[in-house]
């Protein structure tokens, strides 16, 4: 009955997988040894560099984070709340599921990533699994109450 719930769990925290690993790739993608750290004082970090690809690429990484870091927790809360807690988590999954598009929408506009349509289809989809008649059915099914979950017994005249 709730294997629905489990199974988009799971595709939630696929998502967050992926998200992390596209993550960790733009920041591998960057040469630190190009990246210079100017500050004397203890806890503070200056970074400068001269090489414009770098500075490029160190921005898309955390224009990436800035983004996409709440929906990537909100997408692990609720992929561990349907598959943990069977029913919590649709409406979590539902926003970070907008937020994602809204920051694909905002990140594509300035760099063009090769990633940000996979992200969008693969949210599209989610969505409409969401949505979808099954899985509305048991996130949405309501406990009785004591009164209602007695029987009702037909009085005929």
């Amino acid at each position: 009955m709730y294997r629905q719930a489990r199974v988009l769990g799971l595709l939630l925290i696929v998502q967050v997988v992926a998200m992390v690993g596209i993550g960790i790739l733009l920041f591998a993608s960057i040469d630190w040894d190009t990246v210079v750290n100017l500050s004397n004082e203890p806890g503070q970090v200056k970074l400068q560099t001269n090489d414009k690809e770098t500075l490029k690429k160190f921005e898309r990484a955390i224009v990436f984070t800035v983004y996409f870091l709440a929906p990537v927790i909100l997408l692990l809360l609720a992929g561990l709340g349907f598959v943990l807690l069977q029913r919590r988590g649709w409406m979590l999954a539902s926003v970070a599921q907008a937020l994602i598009m809204l920051a694909c929408l905002f990140f594509y506009g300035a760099s063009r990533p090769w990633f940000a349509y996979p992200m969008i289809a693969y949210s599209i989809l989610m969505m409409l699994l969401l949505n979808s008649r099954s899985v509305r059915a048991v996130v949405h099914r309501r406990r009785l109450t004591p009164a209602e979950a007695r029987p009702k017994i037909a009085h005929g005249d």
